[in-house]
């Protein structure tokens, strides 16, 4: 299984903001027993106070108990910082913390502000596969589902209009999704976006077009039965493992998003990489909320072949941070606060 170098993390790591103290000793990685915290009142906010004020007050009175709560566990200030204000914006998980429902393990976990409380376990099963890797990559690798075969683990996406959505080998859409779409118009090329993709195309192709650069849409929008019917096709002229390398399975396709296009090829026998249009889109794409999809060198994690010619909306300032740092959006996600 593929995974990234810890000091390749670390530069990741500190681009996006992310800023990791040093992680206190916990001796084994397998859950220990919960250090028992003192009986202590439920946090309320005052009866009187209400709407986002009292919400507001309720969660700085839980950041403020789980500070306290913390101290005893022998956790770095950045850890007892980062759960607190995990705790905060957490009702339930500021619950289980002063139940002393949470583990130390847990709590270290928890205090690495990109760890997710959903894969606790994974983080586990990651550092017992992998004792040499620190805490910081393991939590890395298992938000990227390195430590799982694509298509495996699957969960269908909260949020299919998110422009952030994430959609791929283990995240999809539903089958009868169809997001708003705009047709990109006459002199952009064929298909459809949504209208905030769609907007920002017309504007790249025309900021290319002044610098003697075409730029067309060969590929926009397509719908699950669409997606459904090419990869059927491809299923009859090659293997299904072969197959899945440069064809998405229905629902898994980020065509479907509305958010994502082929520009002027489709095929890499066309060697697009080589032209003079890649290389405008590679060096501005990000100026105009674009992202090379499926870059060169991230098979592993995006489980595609290279694919030059397949570009996602993200908007400008995501897009800039993947394209200046060269990861990609899996990666980019992997790093954000969980």
């Amino acid at each position: 299984m593929h995974r990234l170098k810890t000091r390749r993390w670390v530069q990741l790591l500190l681009v996006v903001g992310l800023c990791f103290g040093t992680l206190a000793t916990t001796g084994a990685v397998g859950r220990e027993e919960p250090v028992r915290p003192p009986e202590a009142p439920a946090v309320q906010a005052p009866a009187e106070q209400g709407g986002d004020q009292a919400a507001a007050k309720e969660a700085e009175l839980r950041r403020q108990r789980a500070a306290s709560l913390l101290g005893r566990y022998g956790l770095t200030r950045e850890q007892r910082d980062t759960m607190s204000a995990r705790a905060a914006a957490d009702a339930a998980l500021f619950q289980r913390l002063e139940r002393g429902e949470l583990s130390r393990t847990e709590l270290t976990w928890l205090g690495l502000p990109n760890a997710r409380a959903d894969r606790l376990d994974r983080y586990d099963a990651w550092m017992e596969a992998h004792p040499e890797d620190t805490r910081e990559n393991a939590v890395f690798q298992v938000n990227l589902n390195q430590d799982q075969a694509f298509y495996s683990l699957i969960w269908e996406t909260a949020d299919p209009d998110s422009l952030d959505v994430l959609v791929n080998k283990h995240y999809t859409l539903p089958a009868s999704y169809v997001p708003e779409l705009e047709a990109l118009g006459k002199g952009y090329g064929s298909g459809s976006l949504r209208p905030e993709a769609a907007r920002a195309f017309r504007a790249m192709v025309d900021g290319a077009k002044a610098e003697g650069v075409t730029l067309r849409s060969v590929s926009a929008y397509r719908s699950y039965k669409t997606q459904k019917n090419t990869y059927n096709r491809y299923l009859k002229q090659y293997k299904q493992s072969t197959v899945d390398t440069f064809s998405a399975r229905p629902g898994h396709s980020e065509h479907q998003t509305g958010l994502a296009l082929d520009i002027n090829v489709a095929s890499s026998r066309a060697h697009f990489e080589n032209t003079a249009a890649f290389a405008w889109l590679k060096a501005h794409c990000a100026e105009y909320g674009f992202i090379l999809r499926y870059d060169q060198g991230k098979e592993a994690i995006t489980g595609y072949r290279f694919e030059p010619w397949h570009y996602r909306y993200v908007g400008v300032e995501t897009a800039k941070v993947i394209m200046e740092q060269g990861i990609s959006y899996e990666e980019y996600l992997a790093l954000q606060p969980g």
